[in-house]
């Protein structure tokens, strides 16, 4: 990409002979009237470091119109000003304002406090001042650095000046990596540096590196992940939004104040979009997690960004209130991946749509509609087959297929009901462990062995006192019995840490069940149920269908500590 340095090269080759004599004119015009029209330029970037009092915009502006008080041969034009913006670059809206003024010969002379306020990019600023300038017949000059082109025969100068266009290079850059350190240090603690809350969120107003929750914009999300539980598809969640006049994200941000411009804006009227309801979906930043580092700028000098790969995002769980719980953000992920495409005469997915597999080949179910006696049909046949591939059809009558799973869900949740209910009946009610009896009946024996030992060593010590053993004797058990308590210590302290990972884990009635509980009287298939409770489904023939649960193996587990329990106990648990 050319820059406008490039730009202005470019323009004055094309008219060289032509300008060159003007500008000649009005150079030797200007010199021999002792009048330059000068531009004062200013800069100040609180990115680059640039925060002390000497470099703020109101003492530049104060030292430059002393010099120019000092030198009548320099009138004052105007006045550029840059405040907030970096010198690595040359992209600055007063700087380019200044350089039209040159191209239309409003001024000729350009004065700054230093080189570091013209640019910090020593490339750029060695192309302006040592061939841009030179050929335009502008005057540079720079007063801290002692550097006026104007002065003929500064050998000095023309040596410093690269010098010093390096240093400023190398200081931004020291800069820019020292600022970039300081942002991941704050990303790992977990506090928010974005310049805007995502939707959903706003800043703390106590702490603007932490998030609270925006009420009404979190029951939007609420509501977007709830509809896509629910079976809706992105596009008919969008069309819903719409209807009802929610603002999307980025017409919410300005209609509540702030200043947000984005490159998704494309238009005045902002509506929501198949786009915008996805990102949210995939947003995990609802879940109280912060994910930030997903793109990094280049380098100090180009401002532009890429993406950098996942594994090297920064990831703090925990750092706000959740608004969707990890769970359903899950669920909703898995449904991203399935497909839950739909007709257009419908808004909501099938029941089914994304959970059938073919158990030959493995690939998806597809459904298709047949009409017999002015009567349609639904049925789901294997894709492979469709497509010509080596299958078979597995066809399966869809509302049958349906009935059938509807009828399995609502056995497996009476099982566990059933399960339930008589593992309370046993005394182990869901507060406690399955398995976790087993554990405590092992510590207590390992507690007894281990007091055994200490009355041992206690009793040995009277025996040593009383002459009943001798020194060598008494050494020697000593040891023994230490050694025998040591490793009681060991096994019972190994036993409490499996009893205490068995609390968090599988051992325990899982919470889960409590949620399936409230399917158990469903009279109908639907799409968040098959969700919840479904993993896939194979279809052997239209006969034959195998369903895998999402809870098998918790389920597998429950089974395998009741009977451990069981065979334990050595007696049967009561049945209601």
């Amino acid at each position: 990409m050319l820059t406008k340095a490039d730009s202005f090269l470019g323009l004055l080759s094309e008219r060289q002979n032509r300008f060159k004599e003007v500008i000649g004119v009005f150079y030797v015009f200007f010199r021999k009237n002792g009048q330059y029209r000068c531009a004062v330029y200013l800069r100040l970037s609180r990115s680059d470091g640039d925060q002390q009092e000497s470099n703020s915009i109101k003492n530049q502006r104060a030292l430059l119109n002393d010099y120019l008080g000092k030198h009548p041969e320099l009138h004052k034009v105007d006045e550029y000003v840059d405040d907030g913006y970096s010198g690595t670059n040359f992209e600055r809206p007063d700087f380019k304002r200044m350089m039209q003024d040159i191209e239309n010969r409003k001024i000729n002379c350009i004065v700054v406090k230093d080189l570091s306020r013209f640019g910090r990019n020593y490339i750029e600023t060695g192309r302006y001042l040592e061939r841009i300038f030179p050929f335009m017949g502008i005057r540079f000059i720079a007063i801290n650095d002692h550097y006026d082109s104007a002065e003929e025969n500064d050998d000095k100068g023309r040596i410093l000046i690269p010098f010093n266009n390096l240093i400023n290079d190398t200081y931004c850059r020291d800069i820019s990596m020292r600022v970039r350190s300081h942002l991941d240090v704050k990303r790992k603690e977990g506090q928010f540096i974005g310049s805007f809350a995502g939707y959903g969120y706003q800043k703390d107003p106590k702490d603007k590196n932490h998030l609270i929750i925006d009420e009404y914009a979190a029951g939007i999300v609420q509501e977007i992940f709830k509809l896509k539980l629910n079976g809706m598809s992105a596009q008919h969640i969008a069309n819903h939004l719409n209807e009802l006049g929610v603002l999307p994200p980025n017409e919410y941000k300005r209609a509540s104040g702030f200043n947000y411009t984005c490159g998704f804006r494309a238009g005045l009227n902002q509506k929501w979009t198949v786009v915008s309801v996805n990102r949210i979906l995939k947003n995990e930043s609802y879940t109280g997690t912060l994910i930030q580092g997903k793109r990094r700028k280049i380098n100090y000098k180009i401002k532009k960004s890429q993406d950098v790969g996942t594994e090297n995002w920064i990831r703090v769980e925990g750092t706000h209130d959740a608004i969707i719980s990890r769970g359903e953000f899950q669920q909703v992920q898995q449904l991203m991946e399935l497909d839950t495409r739909t007709s257009p005469s419908q808004k909501t997915v099938y029941p089914l749509s994304g959970f059938l597999r073919c158990a030959d080949c493995g690939q998806n179910m597809i459904r298709r509609t047949v009409t017999k006696k002015e009567k349609k049909y639904q049925y789901y046949h294997c894709s492979t087959y469709k497509n010509g591939g080596d299958c078979t059809p597995h066809m399966i009558n869809g509302e049958k297929l349906e009935e059938s799973v509807l009828a399995a869900i609502r056995h497996q949740i009476a099982l566990l009901v059933e399960a339930e209910q008589v593992l309370s009946h046993a005394d182990l009610a869901s507060s406690e462990q399955i398995g976790v009896k087993i554990l405590d009946g092992q510590i207590n024996a390992l507690e007894a062995e281990l007091e055994r030992y200490r009355n041992l060593k206690v009793r040995l010590y009277q025996d040593f006192c009383d002459d009943v053993v001798s020194k060598e004797e008494y050494s020697e058990m000593n040891a023994r019995f230490a050694q025998k308590i040591k490793e009681a210590q060991d096994k019972i302290q190994a036993i409490q840490d499996k009893k205490q990972e068995a609390v968090k884990h599988d051992m325990m009635l899982p919470g889960w069940l409590e949620e399936l509980k409230q399917y158990q009287h469903i009279k109908t298939l639907e799409r968040r149920v098959v969700v919840e409770l479904i993993d896939h489904i194979d279809i052997h023939s239209k006969e034959e269908i195998e369903i895998h649960f999402c809870f098998e193996d918790e389920l597998h587990s429950i089974t395998e500590k009741f009977m451990e329990y069981q065979a334990h106990n050595g007696k049967e648990v009561a049945e209601e």
